[in-house]
């Protein structure tokens, strides 16, 4: 599954019609059978969940599915994730390589992204502090009162940039951590990367795999 193949496509189109699917198991029993047949949970995970997510996404933003089936289909994905999660192999000890916090963008309502990017975080030993929705005054305590080496954010709709922007200045100001690094992803990010340097951001990821990258990177971690 490792390979973007014809093949690989057309799994994440199955996958992500059974995550809308009436019958509430069909996403899970395909994803079974993927393993049974051989397929790692790490590529599972890497190759199926996370495109399925962008897809829906994608989907929702094209009025190809309602609000409601979005979140439907993005709560089965967390029950497989939770499901799949016990099956990843050697995972790092946790707080072995940084602290970081994982956000949406002020305005931003989907979490199935930023839920993907902190399991993929949390494997590769950070100690990763999720938020599960938005809160501004909350972010801007945690900041000041905890010492993050660096934060994310997911971003979908241009709407949102200046508030983003304010935020992310915000936090630099406030920050116990002066020299605070601060990622950009989403679905607009991966459309215009250019949108790094509107926002006031040092980098940017596409998906879980180059949030990891990214984060090493610019915190300095080997």
């Amino acid at each position: 599954m490792t390979e973007q193949s014809s093949t690989t496509e057309a799994l994440i189109s199955e996958f992500t019609l059974a995550l809308l699917s009436a019958e509430e198991g069909a996403a899970g029993d395909l994803m079974r059978g993927l393993l049974a047949r051989g397929a790692t949970p790490e590529e599972v995970f890497e190759d199926l969940f996370a495109p399925a997510a962008r897809r829906l996404g994608e989907m929702w933003e094209t009025d190809e599915c309602s609000f409601y089936e979005v979140t439907i289909g993005s709560g089965r994905i967390q029950c497989l994730m939770r499901e799949l999660a016990a099956q990843l192999t050697n995972p790092a000890l946790p707080g072995g390589t940084g602290r970081i916090m994982i956000s949406l963008a002020p305005g931003e309502q989907h979490t199935l992204g930023t839920m993907i990017v902190a399991e993929n975080l949390l494997r590769d030993g950070w100690d990763v502090h999720f938020l599960s929705s938005y809160n501004e005054e909350y972010l801007l305590d945690k900041v000041q009162e905890t010492r993050y080496d660096c934060i994310g954010f997911s971003i979908s709709c241009t709407k949102h940039l200046n508030g983003l922007a304010r935020d992310i200045k915000r936090i630099r100001q406030l920050s116990s951590n002066r020299d605070i690094r601060v990622i950009v992803g989403g679905p607009l990010v991966t459309k215009d990367p250019e949108i790094v340097s509107r926002v006031g951001a040092d980098g940017h990821a596409v998906d879980g795999t180059s949030a990891v990258h990214e984060a090493r990177r610019l915190c300095s971690i080997s």
